[in-house]
């Protein structure tokens, strides 16, 4: 590894610039970070995130905007949550990669201000859906005989996330530059494009930090939490209000409906919590942890783009779960296929979709 490349750590820090200040010395062979065999196993591992997030969640918003059946409130904020996955398999998975294995950022200011903004952006779009599956659930499930939510009040509420999401990031955009350091290789001196966060007081990039985790993380997690807890104590313990009065068969489908439904939205939950953990735990090392030359250096080359893999495979397995453990997008997604075999086949494939309750 030393022959690859080596770290110059500064010593002092710039109150202008809350980024660890490292000069990368490399040598004259490669200005990669990793040796070929790691950086050949992470390039494939993210292509196949990658292929899987665009397919798969592809494959999702296909199924609810095409099927008629498919179109519910809680297919909706699936779809929405769809779209979110895509936006990071699109403006963040191949950046990334590249950040992660290559000196520097090629890829200039406009990407270096886009790439984190839209990241960030639909991290928390994505959570705050979750948020809004989780109450709709509760809804339909602890409190029946209230109102359910309408189209437009789910459209409001979709509004509202992005709004919210756009405007959390928005420090990304104007904080975020393309900046140049030098990077001495030798008697000459190299520039090399770092994209480096430049706010306006010392220790406004760890409050930020800070503020996204329990904004985007802890706080939402923790009521979507409890609302499953109230959920599955209904589901599992208690009757329905008016269920009593149904035939024991009748009741029986209709409970056996609402525990697949709630068991897919609990999985989806559990999987974000737990892929997006560690990047979290990461980025809040960085920014309040003093750690040694060797654990930066470790946690620069090997750490964060693991973290960020991680991270990933949360936006492209959302749609494998969707087909586990829901038999209405299961069947959705053959009915796509089955529609370029002849319209009877598709016509026939969505009669047996039933609706998600």
């Amino acid at each position: 590894m030393a022959d690859i490349f080596e770290f110059v750590e500064n010593s002092t820090r710039s109150d202008n610039n809350q980024s660890s200040n490292i000069n990368w010395t490399v040598s004259t062979a490669t200005r990669l970070k990793q040796s070929v065999p790691v950086i050949a196993l992470f390039g494939v591992s993210y292509f196949l995130i990658f292929a899987l997030c665009v397919v798969g969640n592809t494959l999702v918003c296909f199924v609810v905007i095409k099927i008629p059946r498919m179109r519910t409130v809680t297919n909706y904020f699936i779809l929405n949550l769809a779209v979110s996955d895509l936006l990071v398999g699109i403006f963040c998975m191949p950046f990334t990669l590249v950040d992660n294995i290559v000196l520097g950022w090629p890829f200039g200011d406009v990407m270096c201000r886009l790439v984190p903004f839209m990241q960030t952006t639909s991290v928390i779009a994505s959570v705050f859906t979750l948020l809004a599956i989780a109450v709709d659930r509760f809804y339909a499930v602890v409190l029946p005989t209230k109102p359910k939510l309408s189209v437009s009040q789910m459209v409001k509420a979709v509004t509202t996330i992005w709004v919210f999401a756009l405007s959390v990031s928005l420090p990304l955009i104007i904080f975020k530059h393309d900046t140049e350091y030098p990077d001495p290789e030798g008697d000459v001196i190299f520039l090399v494009h770092y994209c480096d966060e430049q706010w306006p007081a010392g220790d406004v990039s760890k409050y930020y930090s800070l503020s996204l985790f329990i904004l985007s993380y802890l706080v939402p997690l923790g009521i979507i939490l409890v609302l499953y807890v109230l959920i599955g104590h209904r589901i599992w313990f208690k009757a329905t209000p008016g269920v009593q009065k149904a035939s024991m068969e009748a009741q029986n489908i209709a409970l056996q409906k609402k525990r697949k439904v709630v068991k897919m939205l609990i999985v989806v939950v559990v999987v974000f919590a737990l892929f997006w953990l560690p990047l979290h735990t990461t980025l809040l090392l960085n920014d309040f942890v003093q750690l040694s030359y060797l654990q930066r250096q470790v946690m620069y080359i090997y750490i964060f783009p693991i973290a960020h893999w991680l991270s990933y495979f949360n936006s492209s397995v959302n749609p494998i779960i969707y087909g586990y453990f829901n038999p209405n997008f299961r069947d959705g997604f053959k009915s796509l296929f089955t529609r370029k075999g002849g319209n009877g086949a598709a016509l026939a494939a969505q009669s047996r979709i039933s609706r998600c309750s």
